[in-house]
C-alpha cells in the first residue's frame, strides 16, 4: 500500500465497508425471499 493522505485511505476503506454491507444485505434479502417462498409452498 502506497503512502497517501488520510482522507484518501478513508475513502477507500469506506467504499470497501459499504460494499461488504451491501453484500450482506443482499444475502439477507435472498435468504428472506427463500424462506417466504418455502412458507407459501407449504400451503
Amino acid at each position: 500500500m502506497q503512502a497517501t493522505m488520510g482522507q484518501q485511505t478513508n475513502k477507500v476503506i469506506k467504499r470497501r465497508r459499504l460494499r461488504a454491507y451491501l453484500e450482506r444485505k443482499k444475502e439477507r434479502i435472498k435468504a428472506a425471499r427463500a424462506a417466504a417462498s418455502k412458507k407459501k409452498s407449504k400451503k
